[in-house]
């Protein structure tokens, strides 16, 4: 009789489970590609903290509200690394590991998608201050053997570790996995800041080049975010724009070689942190329009060719520049659109956006 009794339970058991499949199945969140690509468009730079709180939050809001703006640049490191530091501490990060949304991010991009924004996460790349306290050894080098940090006392991580490479991957992968629409890569360089003439990268590979080593990192993020179909986006320093072989180098941006692995590019273009004399003026912070529209112009004539669009950084901050204001604003955008680009971010690192008119259509 147990036997039986044992047995009908069993059936029972399949049984529910065959009429009930549906339900089961979507208990489980499965994670839908987007159908197609979208990418960033007119936005504004938003920390991490600024995200999490809701009265700055609110602000935010409201300024994409009532400055015709459609775009979030989330800061996502603090946010995400948490879920992988662990994993890469522990040295278990593979290419095969198995990775999981990050829930605050879910839902933040769920609440920004419900009013109809789009959300780009931003991804500090290759000045990584976390990664290298949990794995001093993946870091850039001074000769004598301690770890390089920049002027502002920032770690660098070598370009050439395939680990460093994979976690950054690793990172873009669960911010996908969290419904993102775009990818944004920041620091995507080598450092060249004070004596980064002199650092030493220990992973360094023979005969690849730092220009090299670059695009292969877009490969391996661009291969590993293919089920996703999100948008790859990178920013470069707006002297890049320029292109001149010294910069290229060093930066190891070469914008064409880039370009087939991106859907936008945003070189940041802020008239305040060209050198005074640059291209004959004697303070480039008060020409927001000659930058702009000079800028924007020689990346559409490198990108010649190619799919990659345009949204330009712009500067939304006060610095070295007396004639800023609204009318600052206003001249940025119209360089850019006078180029024959629509598309725009503007960078405040506070998230002091007051100063941008509301006339931005």
């Amino acid at each position: 009789m147990n036997t039986l009794l044992r047995a009908l339970l069993a059936l029972l058991i399949l049984a529910i489970t065959f009429f009930n499949g549906d339900k089961l199945l979507k208990a489980i969140p499965q994670f839908v590609p987007h159908k197609v690509k979208i990418l960033s468009s007119k936005g504004i730079y938003v920390t991490s903290s600024t995200a999490q709180s809701k009265k700055s939050l609110e602000y935010i809001k409201n300024i994409l509200k009532t400055r015709n703006l459609d775009t979030i640049v989330l800061d996502v490191n603090y946010i995400i690394d948490k879920d992988i530091i662990p994993l890469i501490q522990e040295k278990k990060l593979h290419s095969d590991t198995q990775l999981k949304p990050n829930t605050w991010l879910k839902n933040f991009t769920d609440e920004m998608h419900k009013l109809g924004y789009i959300v780009t996460a931003r991804i500090v790349v290759f000045k990584d201050d976390h990664l290298i306290i949990a794995r001093p050894d993946l870091s850039v080098m001074n000769p004598g053997g301690t770890i390089m940090r920049d002027r502002k006392g920032g770690h660098w991580v070598d370009p050439y570790a395939d680990e460093a490479r994979l976690y950054k991957v690793a990172m873009s992968e669960v911010a996908a996995l969290s419904g993102v629409d775009e990818i944004q890569f920041d620091y995507i360089r080598f450092p060249v800041e004070g004596n980064a003439k002199y650092t030493v990268f220990p992973h360094q590979k023979k005969d690849v080049s730092r220009v090299g080593i670059i695009c292969q990192f877009l490969e391996e993020t661009k291969e590993r975010l293919k089920p996703y179909n999100v948008s790859l986006a990178v920013d470069i320093f707006g002297v890049a724009a320029w292109q001149s072989k010294n910069d290229v180098e060093n930066l190891g941006q070469d914008l064409k070689l880039m370009a087939k692995y991106l859907d936008i590019l945003s070189p940041m273009l802020y008239p305040s942190h060209f050198h005074n004399g640059y291209d004959g003026f004697a303070n480039p912070g008060s020409e927001p329009y000659y930058f702009l529209n000079s800028g924007v112009k020689r990346s559409l004539e490198i990108l010649s060719g190619e799919a990659t669009q345009l949204a330009p950084w712009i500067q939304g901050f006060n610095m070295r520049s007396p004639n800023y204001g609204p009318e600052y604003i206003r001249a940025q955008v119209k360089a850019c659109r006078d180029a024959g680009v629509k598309r725009f971010l503007i960078w405040n690192a506070r998230n002091n956006y007051d100063v941008v008119p509301t006339d931005l259509n």
